[in-house]
């Protein structure tokens, strides 16, 4: 998909808000970078996981961090018809007590999410992965802010793609004058 129109649609469905933000990261930031809540219009869903495919790298499972990768990989896996895990914040305290769902032992696993600032839940995804007997080489994003992201995962030898970058977003954001808040 051209990327001008698949920025478009972001920008359309609300994906970049103006204002006073707290990351999960926990730095500030004055632009907000909300890709669950474009995922939740399916056109946008559609596109955003048909350019996710095009820059997938190899791999039997595609898996991301819940909440904001579980429609990205839900939809990825059956469009690519790889295998799906869905990685949890922690472990559950009940039932099977699991923080993964899904079979990742003995695979090569592509880890997906919707945004990376500083790498630390694609981080933490990698790590429930090989504590589960996977292999983690690839991680791709919608959208990379650039802010460490690329090279703190480099250093645990996982190289990370990205549809779009954050200064791609913005840059067509004030071209048009948009200021969402």
């Amino acid at each position: 998909m051209e990327r001008e129109r698949l920025v478009r649609m972001l920008l359309d469905a609300g994906a970049l808000k103006f204002g006073n933000f707290v990351l999960s990261s926990g730095r500030r930031s004055d632009y907000y970078v909300d890709i669950k809540e474009a995922c939740t219009h399916p056109e946008v869903l559609d596109a955003l996981t048909d350019a996710l495919a095009e820059i997938l790298p190899d791999g039997e499972v595609v898996a991301g961090p819940e909440l904001g990768a579980v429609p990205l990989v839900s939809v990825l896996a059956v469009k690519t018809g790889r295998e799906m895990a869905i990685i949890r914040k922690r472990r559950k305290e009940y039932g099977r007590e699991e923080r993964i769902v899904g079979d990742v032992e003995g695979r090569r696993v592509i880890l997906v999410d919707d945004v990376a600032t500083t790498g630390g839940s694609l981080l933490e995804a990698a790590e429930a992965v090989e504590e589960a007997g996977g292999e983690v080489r690839d991680a791709v994003v919608v959208v990379d802010r650039r802010e460490g992201a690329e090279e703190a995962l480099k250093e645990r030898g996982i190289r990370l793609r990205s549809v779009l970058t954050a200064d791609e977003l913005r840059g067509a954001a004030e071209r048009e004058g948009d200021d969402r808040g």
